[in-house]
């Protein structure tokens, strides 16, 4: 399938983004006073990675062939950690934190055993990166590897590339100024676990997630191993939850996007995935259950559904044992598997503080 033509309702122009960029807020939208003194907060420092919300309508998904290149890695990972670096388990059950590794300078080889890694651990985390300052070509060329690069059906994307090279900022900067006024939102707590667009025929797998600048504390990302939260079932339930199917949708978040103006890029998607899915690679089971675009189990009686939605969303929420979180610098590069994990962002952070991020997510195989 090819995304070569499209049909453009609004795309600002190059000049019209830069005569904005001074302008653009991505925190609040009132200015800071010093001394009663109006003076301009210091901009972003990747003003290229500014978000635009265009209108571009694509083709709808087709299954396409997916080879995992977790299945060509090295059991040992010798492509992937070089001499000299580090890697330390951030938990017994998720995450690794790798040190002395350059993600930039992967070789196919060693992309393919990071993909087996992250397969294995969910998560993997490194620090001190240059892949923010490689430029949009670049990192688009690397997450490429790992299979069709993800398109938001609503979200905003980066100026700098046309939205038909699948790059998506997640700057949120509404959220940024909800959540520096606790009192003033509907929500406790800003913790919504997920996966990323499971909706899809073939949703994201491995996933590229980049700071830009980043609150000195707060702004995390939380991930439980949906891997691990299977494992910790009895052998009887697990029994039970073989063969059952859940109806995902992104019908709501369409909808929500055309009423409020916002981009539509695809039709509205109803998909049925397995409640247990296996990995392909790694052969173990997953349990794929979690808020935002799973709706039911398929066959059930709502009441029913919701009991067993309700139930096993709970293992992975209340499951701090097989749970961690990341902490942004300016240079960390999380990477996480999204069939094996489940996340959450956390909107903790005050003051005039700017959380720049950008993720970059590749689609992998149909869930079996």
């Amino acid at each position: 399938m090819s995304y070569t033509t499209t049909t453009v309702e609004h795309l600002p122009s190059k000049e019209e983004i830069i005569n904005r960029v001074s302008r653009l807020r991505l925190v609040g939208d009132h200015e800071d006073k010093v001394d009663t003194q109006e003076t301009a907060r210091p901009g972003p420092k990747y003003p290229q990675y500014l978000p635009v919300w265009d209108k571009t309508k694509f083709p709808d998904w087709e299954e396409v062939p997916y080879t995992d290149p977790g299945s060509r890695a090295t059991k040992d990972k010798r492509n992937l950690f070089s001499h000299g670096s580090t890697h330390r388990r951030i938990t017994p059950a998720i995450g690794e934190e790798i040190e002395g590794v350059q993600l930039s300078q992967l070789t196919p080889e060693g992309l393919d055993d990071l993909a087996l890694l992250a397969a294995e651990r969910g998560l993997l985390v490194f620090r001190k990166q240059d892949f923010k300052d490689i430029g949009p070509e670049k990192q688009l060329e690397i997450v490429r590897h790992f299979g069709r690069l993800h398109i938001h059906p609503v979200s905003n994307h980066v100026w700098v590339m046309p939205l038909s090279t699948l790059y998506e900022l997640n700057h949120l900067k509404t959220l940024h100024r909800r959540y520096m006024k606790p009192n003033e939102v509907q929500k406790i707590s800003s913790v919504s676990w997920h996966a990323d667009h499971v909706a899809e025929i073939q949703p994201p797998g491995i996933t590229f997630f980049f700071a830009l600048e980043a609150p000195p504390a707060g702004g995390d990302t939380i991930f439980a191993s949906a891997t691990e939260a299977y494992n910790r079932l009895s052998d009887e339930f697990k029994k039970r939850l073989e063969g059952l199917l859940v109806v995902h949708t992104n019908k709501d978040m369409l909808a929500h996007s055309e009423a409020s103006g916002g981009p539509v890029r695809f039709s509205p998607k109803e998909t049925l995935h397995p409640l247990v899915r296996t990995h392909s690679v790694t052969g173990e089971k997953i349990l794929a259950i979690h808020g935002g675009h799973a709706t039911r189990i398929y066959g059930y009686k709502q009441e029913e559904s919701d009991y067993l939605f309700n139930f096993l969303l709970d293992v992975l929420a209340k499951g701090h044992d097989f749970q961690t979180r990341v902490h942004y610098e300016e240079g960390t590069v999380a990477v996480w598997d999204n069939r094996t994990v489940i996340h959450s962002a956390l909107y903790d952070f005050k003051g005039d503080e700017r959380r720049h991020v950008v993720r970059i997510a590749a689609m992998a195989d149909k869930p079996k």
